[in-house]
């Protein structure tokens, strides 16, 4: 992550719940939203221009951007583990409101390797007691 300013944000999921992330995030100054993704191109670039996000496409074409530091994972949850792990290769840190998987079964039955030693991945804290959710933080620091 970069040290010299604004933290740069893209979203992965342009639904239901997207509005109230882009009418939060983009009033803090030490963020910057730079990027929406979703397999809807066009409800991505929709929301793009809504809310004046400079870059818009499906998830693959979000993740290849190299100014991206932190995928914030808005899919619905049975993607959440896909999306994940895409955002960890790319070499992005991971923010998701839901648990990684649906269920203990479903997740990675290890860490996954990042693109960058200092990924992390996390989930939102008040879904650490959601069923069948044995782990709602999924670190993947690893020394390279």
């Amino acid at each position: 992550m970069s040290n010299r300013g604004p933290l740069n944000i893209a979203l992965i999921g342009a639904g239901n719940i997207s509005g109230q992330y882009l009418d939060t995030l983009g009033t803090f100054p030490d963020v910057r939203l730079t990027a929406i993704g979703d397999l809807d191109v066009s409800r991505a670039r929709t929301a793009a221009r809504k809310y004046h996000v400079p870059e818009a496409g499906d998830p693959e074409s979000v993740l290849a951007l190299p100014d991206v530091e932190l995928v914030v994972n808005l899919t619905v949850p049975a993607a959440h583990t896909e999306v994940a792990l895409a955002s960890l290769r790319a070499g992005k840190h991971v923010y998701g409101e839901k648990p990684l998987a649906l269920s203990p079964g479903t997740a990675p039955a290890s860490s996954p390797k990042p693109a960058h030693a200092d990924c992390a991945s996390a989930a939102h804290p008040t879904r650490s007691s959601a069923p069948d959710c044995s782990q709602p933080n999924v670190p993947c620091r690893q020394a390279r």
